[in-house]
């Protein structure tokens, strides 16, 4: 009875997480309180085992999160921020904590991949929903104004929530190599993939979600099938280019435009003054700055005047965005992430958790996918599934380790 209740606070956590995808029809006031309550829930039915659980994850969670607890205090310190304020905004980056709550009630991995993917066709499902009504804005927020306008050769709506789409998409193309049942559902599912980044015209999007399915399939397969494969992806790719798409037209003209610019580029010109002089002291350059109640406060109300007057966003900047805000600390707990991803092999059916970290590190530069709440809680889960794999593969060392030893024993 107690597993299923903690199953149904995990069911229930994604959409308050993700503020329901942002939707707009929702009073504000009850989705930031509603966000604020759960995400508080959850670190303190999470701390009791914040100690307790061994993963080899633990040390990097400790880093960033104890860097986004501190960077409250440098918020104060360094620009007068007053701890409402700092408590307020700081809360969507502190999720971290569900790890140990997972590991220590020991959810199912088939639980929570049906949750991924429930939730993630969900995304997808409601994004189509809003693609056809597109005189109103239901989720997130328009680029500019209040209404979709049309950016890039379409009428762009970028759909919050993106990071719990992308991990079920994973999962999707890891179940159609890997399983023999419903191939045709993971079919489908997978060419959203290709499908929905597109109609959206983000181009990290687009290029992440592509990389990570081509490594895949080109994963443990002999070297014809790598060159076949290659071959179809190169020409697949090149027929889209040349096939007047107005959405694929759009991308290769930003791509052109940005080119262009060189260091120019507006988000290169923003990550050199968020790394370099943002930060008003040296301690702040060390423990980072603390989130800024964007408008709000003087710190807020200086990131808000320094989007509109010069185009430097945090959003834009990504893994320096964490620098500016929660300092070197919690730059060193996502290198640790990606460090474990790439050297710590994992059985293949978990080998999805893999690409989502990847993905992350792959749009760290240009996103905010490796700190905001449309990601995070989708990062906690791809790390939890990590952790299973690497327990199970322990346990097949141990079995095969007392198998050998038996064996033995017989001959003897």
């Amino acid at each position: 009875m107690k597993d299923r209740i903690y199953v149904v606070f995990i069911i229930l956590l994604v959409p308050f997480s993700l503020k329901f995808f942002d939707a707009s029809f929702i009073s504000s006031s009850i989705l930031n309180y509603s966000f604020i309550l759960f995400i508080w829930l959850t670190i303190f039915l999470s701390i009791p085992y914040f100690f307790k659980i061994k993963s080899v994850f633990s040390i990097p969670i400790y880093l960033i999160f104890f860097s986004i607890i501190f960077s409250m205090v440098m918020a104060y310190y360094s620009w007068d921020q007053n701890f409402f304020h700092s408590f307020i905004e700081t809360t969507q980056y502190m999720i971290w904590p569900l790890f140990f709550f997972m590991r220590y009630h020991n959810i199912s991995v088939k639980t929570l991949e049906r949750i991924i993917l429930f939730f993630g066709l969900a995304y997808a499902l409601l994004f189509f929903f809003q693609y056809l009504n597109q005189g109103v804005v239901l989720f997130g927020k328009p680029l500019y104004g209040d209404e979709w306008t049309e950016d890039r050769g379409v009428i762009r709506i970028i759909f919050p929530g993106a990071g719990i789409f992308i991990l079920s998409l994973f999962i999707s193309i890891n179940k159609l190599t890997s399983s023999k049942n419903h191939r045709w559902f993971w079919l489908v599912f997978s060419s959203l993939g290709i499908i929905i980044p597109v109609m959206q015209v983000t181009r990290q999007f687009i290029v992440g979600v592509l990389l990570m399915y081509l490594i895949h399939l080109l994963n443990n397969v002999s070297i014809p099938k790598k060159v076949v494969i290659i071959f179809l992806f190169v020409l697949g790719v090149g027929l889209a280019i040349n096939a007047d798409i107005p959405m694929v037209e759009g991308v290769i003209e930003a791509q052109e435009r940005d080119s262009s610019l060189g260091k120019k580029y507006i988000r290169v010109l923003a990550g050199e003054y968020f790394l370099y002089d943002y930060s008003p002291n040296e301690i702040s350059g060390v423990f980072g700055n603390g989130a800024p109640y964007w408008g709000i406060s003087s710190y807020g109300k200086f990131n808000e005047k320094l989007g509109d007057e010069r185009g430097y966003y945090l959003s834009d900047v990504g893994i320096i965005a964490v620098y500016a805000m929660f300092g070197i600390f919690s730059i060193l707990g996502f290198i640790i992430i990606w460090l474990i991803s790439f050297l710590i092999p994992l059985p293949s059916e978990y080998q999805y958790a893999k690409y989502y970290l990847w993905y992350i590190l792959f749009t760290s530069f240009t996103w905010y996918s490796v700190y905001h709440y449309h990601y995070l809680i989708s990062t906690v889960f791809a790390l939890y599934i990590f952790q299973k794999g690497i327990d199970q593969s322990k346990r097949k060392i141990v079995i095969k380790k007392l198998l050998k030893t038996l064996i033995q024993e017989k001959k003897r």
